[in-house]
């Protein structure tokens, strides 16, 4: 594996989130607590962009069906609400993220 840079910090700042494209992987990257993250950017249920979502703390919500996610691990917290149904989601991956000089680099 290798660290590849995906972004700069400055365009992630604290509480926020962005998508990028890592060798033909869609990986989201959001900063909690001065530190950086990064899951997969699609929602294991249904595909959806998470970074359209919403950060609170570090469970992201996915925009489609309320899916959420640790950003810290990638683990399911909640699946997804539809009428009364109660769906599981799996866990997203995550990847370990390191900065360098302004660089957001994520290992794949």
């Amino acid at each position: 594996m290798e660290f590849v840079e995906v972004g700069r910090t400055e365009e992630v700042v604290e509480g926020t989130m962005k998508e990028y494209d890592v060798m033909g992987k869609s990986v989201l990257i959001a900063k909690y607590n001065d530190k950086y993250y990064a899951i997969g950017g699609r929602c294991t249920h249904m595909g959806g962009e998470l970074s359209k979502g919403k950060q609170d703390g570090k469970i992201i919500t996915c925009p489609r069906h309320g899916s959420k996610f640790d950003i810290t691990t990638g683990e399911s917290i909640s699946g997804p609400k539809i009428a009364f149904l109660k769906l599981k989601t799996k866990r997203v991956p995550s990847y370990e993220v390191r900065t360098v000089d302004g660089a957001i680099e994520v290992e794949v």
